[in-house]
């Protein structure tokens, strides 16, 4: 009876907030195609920019080499094309094929 019971606990990983935050590098591309169709219907960076409630370097910045679109970026233009966030992720807004400024798909005959 003079045994001391030993409990042994696995301590949780903690996923650090950068990991959690970023997007993969598919997801990534596919939210600069989005973006970079959006700024053709607004007109522009700055109308698009406005458009989304963000300043320009959030609209610049991720379409250059050296930034990174966040989710947040992904959100913006998801409600404003309209379309489900997981669109906007998966590359499947804007369909393939369709105009980037009305957005309308030419229809094969």
């Amino acid at each position: 009876m003079g045994e001391k019971r030993i409990h042994w606990k696995r301590k949780p990983r903690v996923i650090p907030y950068k990991e959690v935050n970023q997007l993969t590098p598919e997801e990534q591309e596919c939210v600069r195609i989005a973006v970079k169709v959006l700024r053709l219907r607004y007109g522009g960076t700055p109308k698009l920019a406005r458009a989304m409630g963000v300043g320009t370097s959030a609209i610049y910045a991720p379409l250059e080499a050296r930034g990174r679109p966040s989710a947040g970026l992904a959100l913006r233009a998801a409600r404003l094309a309209g379309v489900s966030v997981e669109a906007i992720l998966s590359g499947d807004w804007p369909p393939d094929g369709a105009c980037p400024l009305c957005g309308r798909v030419a229809s094969e005959s």
